[in-house]
């Protein structure tokens, strides 16, 4: 109970003794809480009298604002409320586009159909982008994957295998089998994350040195240059399933893979709404047929 209600109450009754009643005060409680309010106007708001109090003169706009102030906090505590409930809700995602496409239309359907008064905005982007709009608190969680945020609270979702994609005409997609040392020295489509992620550790790890003809920030817009011949390029399985494009896909021979999940800020509380999404998607993983 503010004291802004209790003020409001005298002015409507215009008896300090039945809003004393009436919110479980003592008289002497409530004369002294408008005595304070007073001293904070730097005037008087009653007249006291035998009878009670009455409102002074040219008071009425004050009573105005304490009823907009009493109608803003009712509001407020009824927005926590809802927002501790998932009555309502408001959560920033961002994701990479392999994710984007496959996994979260999914997750946000079944989560909608539980909790349909929380809104969504998701932001598909790359690695870097993505990290550095969680860090600075315009994204509430990203769907990554756990090499790009080692130090990041992480709920791992599932794995994603690194697959080689090259024109039909290519050498190599005539190969059944190829191994990563095959991408050396060929003409590479770099995507958006560049090689600052997996690609670009496995190659480090592996002397890997493609001749990086193309660099292009939309994985399809990369798998059609390939398609045209421009290249080959290393994108993810998860990407590829059902790409529209005439291209050639290869597993590699040491099968890398990288894990996928979710991550959020370390030392910062999630809204109760990010938290349920973010339990609710590692549930739906546990459910996922591989």
């Amino acid at each position: 109970m503010s004291k802004y209600e209790i003020i409001l109450d005298v002015c409507k009754t215009g008896s300090i003794s039945k809003t004393a009643a009436k919110f479980n005060y003592t008289q002497s409680a409530v004369s002294q809480l408008i005595k304070s309010f007073e001293k904070e106007l730097g005037l008087s708001l009653f007249k006291r009298t035998k009878h009670g109090v009455s409102l002074l003169p040219n008071t009425e706009e004050i009573v105005h604002s304490l009823e907009t102030i009493c109608y803003e906090e009712k509001k407020i505590q009824q927005t926590a409320a809802d927002l501790l409930s998932l009555d309502s809700g408001y959560i920033r995602i961002g994701s990479i586009q392999s994710i984007s496409y496959h996994w979260l239309p999914d997750i946000l359907r079944k989560f909608s159909e539980v909790y349909p008064k929380i809104t969504f905005d998701l932001y598909v982007e790359g690695f870097r982008p993505l990290i550095a709009n969680l860090k600075n608190n315009k994204l509430d969680c990203i769907f990554v994957s756990r090499y790009s945020v080692p130090d990041y609270p992480f709920i791992p979702l599932g794995k994603d295998e690194l697959m080689l994609v090259t024109p039909k005409e290519h050498p190599l997609s005539e190969q059944v089998a190829v191994s990563l040392s095959d991408v050396d020295k060929q003409d590479f489509i770099l995507t958006c994350d560049r090689l600052d992620y997996e690609t670009g550790k496995i190659f480090e790890m592996n002397g890997i040195r493609p001749k990086i003809r193309y660099q292009v920030n939309e994985d399809f817009a990369a798998l059609k240059m390939v398609e045209k011949g421009f290249g080959i390029t290393i994108l993810p399985k998860l990407l590829l399933h059902n790409a529209p494009f005439d291209i050639c896909v290869r597993s590699f021979t040491e099968h890398y893979s990288r894990v996928l999940g979710a991550a959020h800020l370390p030392d910062t509380q999630p809204s109760p709404a990010t938290l349920k999404f973010l339990s609710f998607a590692e549930e739906w993983s546990g459910s996922m047929s591989p």
